[in-house]
């Protein structure tokens, strides 16, 4: 899970994790920012493409990170009961490359959603996708209403941005595994995903996160969601 963080103690996490501008994803970053009415629901999200050549301000979190998971590998040395390191979904993290690819999971979700740390994640809290196909497939199924509302082609720009800046046939597909009763990509949603492609080669990871939410929900929990201190029970990055 996600904590939220409290003042500025983790500003340095996300600080100057190194954006990559493109014009075409950074238009359609802005209308999931904004908002995308589809009648009675909106969609929402982000879609970022980051280097992954670490700046300055995130290698003091990367070495922590990274001396943390090597110290967790040699504890679990010989204990037969604890599955094997090479178990984890990103591989097995004796491997330098594989504690690099969770960090870089890590700062890019930080960076995104900077109001929440999610420097606690482990290797089993992600999922290797199988097919870029079936990703394609599923979100345009899901998103054809913005289409159909908008007339923006929006899952044609989404493809089409993505695979010109990261060559998205050679990247590997992970998502964040969500926590549906207590996370900060799920919470107050009826619907969310989100993926991580990472090509190597090009040192470049992209983030794309997508949600949508119901206009009608959310109006008629606005009382029920307000927590004990007065602020609301969803976490929706103040992107409504």
């Amino acid at each position: 899970g996600t904590n939220k963080r409290e003042g500025h103690v983790y500003a340095h996490i996300a600080a100057n994790m190194k954006y990559l501008e493109c014009a075409q994803i950074t238009e359609l970053d802005v209308a999931l920012q904004t908002g995308i009415d589809i009648g009675d629901s909106c969609v929402q999200g982000r879609v970022e493409i980051y280097s992954c050549k670490l700046a300055p301000s995130e290698k003091k979190l990367a070495n922590s990170l990274d001396t943390t998971w090597k110290d967790i590998t040699s504890d679990l040395d010989g204990v037969a009961s604890i599955s094997p390191a090479s178990a984890s979904p990103l591989g097995s993290v004796n491997d330098s490359s594989t504690r690099k690819l969770l960090i870089n999971l890590i700062l890019t979700l930080n960076n995104t959603f900077a109001d929440y740390d999610f420097r606690d994640l482990k290797p089993e809290d992600f999922v290797r996708e199988a097919s870029l196909e079936m990703i394609m497939t599923s979100v345009n199924n899901r998103l054809s209403r913005v289409d159909d509302a908008t007339s923006s082609d929006f899952c044609t720009k989404l493809w089409t941005g993505l695979t010109s800046e990261m060559a998205l046939r050679e990247c590997d597909i992970y998502s964040y595994i969500q926590d549906m009763d207590d996370d900060a990509l799920s919470v107050g949603k009826i619907w969310s995903v989100n993926y991580f492609f990472y090509n190597k080669q090009l040192k470049k990871l992209a983030f794309f996160a997508c949600w949508i939410k119901s206009k009608f929900r959310s109006r008629g929990l606005d009382d029920e969601d307000m927590d004990s201190d007065g602020s609301d029970g969803e976490m929706d990055f103040g992107m409504d």
